[in-house]
């Protein structure tokens, strides 16, 4: 399998800091972007860290900070190690006054050695465009999805462990010319998916896609963090 990757992770217009984290083949971001092309594999998460301070901003790096040395290994036993991860972000802040509490939610699409896993815990989103069909194929994990800002139930960190994943995802497999949107849920706060479905139509260019998706969300007035990746298999 091959994949063109694009991805940025930006504040927004009105918070003061970016709780936001994405990791893509590696790569590690809490500002700016990356176009990767021509990739064999993917590993790619958003991280967007829960509770409107700066804690929730240690949780998204923490969290990410331990994916990322584990860009290697089998998907079939990623959700054990993630298991750790969110024990020992427990166990530091539980330790740390000063993050007492820090949670961060987590979304990602890991496809190497012939296999493809979905990892989702709390209100990130995947959403993938097939044959003209634009789809989201996560469910947000909060007390009430049609509610805004409704609690979020599953997540790493926090006052005890709430990890729960979604293993109910149907999506077993990717094919050629599958594009697969992970975001964080300032997406959605800025602008709707017609808009999204209409830009990804509309160019072929992955770099030009993300900057028009970035610029619009910035001139709707991007209220939250806003993170993207996406990942377009090509073969």
């Amino acid at each position: 399998m091959i994949f063109n990757i694009s991805a940025f992770t930006h504040l927004g217009t009105i918070r003061e800091s970016n709780q936001d984290c994405i990791l893509v083949n590696g790569q590690l971001l809490n500002k700016g972007e990356v176009l990767l092309p021509e990739q064999d594999s993917c590993f790619c998460f958003v991280a967007d860290g829960v509770g409107g301070n700066r804690s929730g901003e240690f949780a998204s790096n923490f969290v990410l900070e331990k994916l990322k040395v584990l860009s290697d290994a089998n998907p079939e036993n990623l959700e054990q190690l993630l298991v750790h991860i969110n024990e020992l972000l427990l166990f530091e802040s539980q330790a740390n006054i000063k993050i007492k509490g820090t949670a961060t939610t987590l979304t990602g699409l890991v496809c190497n050695y012939d296999a493809f896993k979905i990892i989702h815990a709390g209100d990130s989103q995947i959403w993938l465009l097939r044959n003209d069909m634009f789809f989201k194929i996560t469910k947000d994990h909060v007390l009430t999805e049609d509610e805004p800002n409704s609690p979020i139930t599953s997540y790493f960190g926090g006052a005890g462990d709430c990890l729960i994943f979604d293993n109910d995802i149907t999506v077993n497999e990717s094919i050629i010319d599958d594009v697969f949107l992970i975001c964080s849920d300032g997406l959605f706060k800025s602008i709707n998916v017609k808009f999204i479905k209409s830009i990804l139509n509309s160019e072929t260019n992955w770099k030009i896609i993300t900057h028009k998706i970035l610029e619009n969300c910035l001139q709707s007035g991007a209220p939250d963090n806003i993170s993207l990746i996406i990942i377009q298999r090509i073969n």
